[in-house]
């Protein structure tokens, strides 16, 4: 069950699945913003995250940075 799955996973881990997906999600964003100069926008959205406003959020919470200031 969903669950068993979530207790199980953050008792291996030591953070939730949710938690685990967003700091991939800013990983390969990171990567994206040192290598590319598309839009955060168009990072956000290849990352998986359909509102940039919500991706600036997440990825201040993160790194401590904006995506901006990050690049």
């Amino acid at each position: 069950s969903a669950t068993h799955l979530s207790a199980q996973f953050k008792k291996e881990c030591g953070c939730t699945l949710t938690e685990f997906v967003n700091r991939k999600r800013i990983d390969k964003a990171k990567s994206l913003l040192q290598t590319s100069n598309r839009l955060v926008q168009d990072i956000a959205f290849e990352c998986g995250i359909n509102d940039v406003n919500y991706f600036i959020r997440l990825f201040k919470k993160y790194t401590g940075i904006t995506p901006a200031q990050f690049r």
